[in-house]
């Protein structure tokens, strides 16, 4: 997994979207060798690492530029702001 080129309170709205993006593909890819390989500690151990950056790098996306999901509004103004954002394919989200 590439390091991000900064620490991520002051990386770009983008990058730390591609940053969580390749954390939760990793989850994802290491889940469905764990669901065949249940005793890999390497995998499991891999598995969490990646568990942990993408927790924290959402937490901090979400501080930052708001809600990545609905589990994540945290009051009636975020659950606003969440229902009025550019959705991921219009032109503004990107």
């Amino acid at each position: 997994m590439r390091q991000p080129s900064q620490s991520s309170e002051k990386m770009a709205r983008a990058e730390l979207l591609r940053c969580i993006q390749e954390h939760s593909f990793a989850m994802h890819d290491l889940g469905l060798y764990l669901d065949t390989h249940p005793t890999d500690a390497r995998a499991l151990a891999d598995f969490q690492a990646h568990a942990e950056a993408y927790k924290t790098l959402t937490e901090v996306f979400a501080d930052r530029f708001g809600a990545l999901c609905r589990m994540q509004v945290r009051d009636v103004h975020g659950w606003a702001a969440w229902s009025n954002t550019p959705w991921p394919w219009e032109k503004e989200a990107n």
